[in-house]
């Protein structure tokens, strides 16, 4: 005798191919979605902590092969470079402040695939691997997907920080000035560019007013980044901004002296991937 078990039960050989179309199917069913992540596991795991000096590898990306599931014939990757370090404020004899890095680039595409495809995946890493002591730093690592439908799918690492110099007295006004103003998104159905770093403050040489820098961030994930002082003599880029996020960069507000040379900026946050198909 048959159970109300048996009548439930359905196997492949009771449909035909395409017979049941995504419409007809009730609210929760039908594909499942599945993601992951390719990223520096340091990133996370210490994704503020302090730079001591010894953080090389928390700057690094992190790329491996992935393999197309059985079952799957699309996907959509999403890429997030690494952001760009932060500048250090230490070559020039005036009151100035430095701009914080701009957050890593953003990119996505969605392309038809096949089970069994294999594809290189790169997230970017983010440059240097400690403090910057120079007016200028680097930009953060590319980060990128290559295989089966897709061509040259990458986007640029953030843009550096830079210290916005000004007169003998300081800079007098907010500035973006951490901008490299390029395109850095590439074979994408879509992509946003991170946000740039900022500075602020003015006034006098012995830091009379308040100064502040602000890092970029990348789109969607990640944070800024903010320091800022109004009576001391310098102040340093101290943590990580991960995922993706602008280094910050140093101030300095003394003129000519020995506090100039401990304005130091920071790494940005390395990149990060994701991937989903159903």
């Amino acid at each position: 005798m048959a159970t109300y078990a048996s009548y439930k039960t359905l196997t492949a050989e009771n449909f035909t191919d395409n017979s049941i179309s995504a419409s007809k199917l009730g609210a929760g069913a039908g594909h499942k979605y599945c993601t992951k992540y390719i990223y520096n596991e340091r990133g996370l795991r210490c994704h503020a902590c302090s730079d001591a000096g010894n953080c090389c590898e928390q700057a690094n990306g992190k790329c491996c092969y992935w393999c197309v599931p059985n079952g799957v014939s699309k996907v959509t990757f999403e890429i997030w470079s690494g952001g760009g370090a932060g500048a250090g404020n230490t070559c020039c004899n005036n009151c100035s402040h430095s701009a914080g890095a701009s957050g890593g680039n953003y990119a996505v595409k969605t392309i038809s695939t096949c089970p069994g495809c294999q594809y290189t995946v790169c997230a970017g890493g983010t440059w240097p691997c400690s403090k910057s002591h120079t007016c200028g730093a680097s930009m953060g690592c590319r980060s990128y997907v290559n295989g089966h439908n897709l061509s040259n799918f990458c986007v640029t690492g953030g843009c550096s920080g830079w210290m916005c110099n000004g007169d003998a007295w300081g800079p007098r006004h907010t500035q973006t000035c951490a901008n490299c103003l390029i395109c850095g998104v590439f074979g994408a159905d879509f992509g946003i560019m991170g946000s740039t770093g900022v500075s602020g403050g003015h006034g006098a040489c012995q830091c009379k007013s308040a100064d502040w820098m602000q890092s970029g961030v990348a789109p969607f994930v990640g944070r800024t980044m903010v320091h800022a002082h109004a009576e001391a003599w310098c102040g340093c880029a101290c943590y990580t901004n991960w995922p993706a996020g602008g280094g910050a960069s140093g101030t300095s507000s003394y003129c000519n002296n020995w506090a100039k040379c401990c304005a130091g900026g920071n790494m940005g946050g390395s990149g990060l991937v994701k991937i989903t198909f159903a």
